[in-house]
């Protein structure tokens, strides 16, 4: 028998050498297994902070995509109305070419006369002035 602490001895037998080996085998697999949850725990960390960068930046490229295509929308009605006053112009720019459209302008907004020709005004309708845009 060996001596313990104070007055206990530990008895030397088979079953107090098996109850020893069990003990060491349990704190060796409870220390591997608190090593093992500590590297779960740290790849869990690792793998859950690249996961929210990922998430962040694809919340971000959601964001632009839409605020993106919101621009192209606006674009497209601008062009849409650019179009319309394009086609506008362009028969405005016609018209200008035809003679006989120009000289109808002519009278109208400047009183220009053929020679020999007399112009009667009627009191209800009032000639157009001569600094008026919008006749056509």
């Amino acid at each position: 028998m060996t001596s313990g602490h104070g007055k206990i001895k530990k008895l030397e037998n088979d079953f107090t050498r098996r109850r020893e080996i069990e003990m060491t085998q349990s704190q060796a697999t409870a220390t591997l297994s608190r090593q093992r949850k500590k590297r779960a725990l740290m790849i869990i960390v690792i793998f859950s902070f690249f996961a929210i960068i990922f998430a962040v930046q694809i919340i971000r490229a959601k964001v632009n995509y839409a605020d993106v295509n919101v621009r192209i929308a606006k674009q497209e009605k601008k062009y849409q109305r650019q179009k319309v006053s394009n086609r506008v112009l362009r028969a405005k720019v016609a018209q200008l070419n035809d003679k006989d459209y120009v000289e109808k302008i002519i009278r109208d907004r400047y009183y220009y006369t053929k020679p020999g020709e007399t112009v009667y005004s009627f009191p209800n309708k009032a000639p157009k002035d001569v600094n008026d845009d919008d006749a056509e």
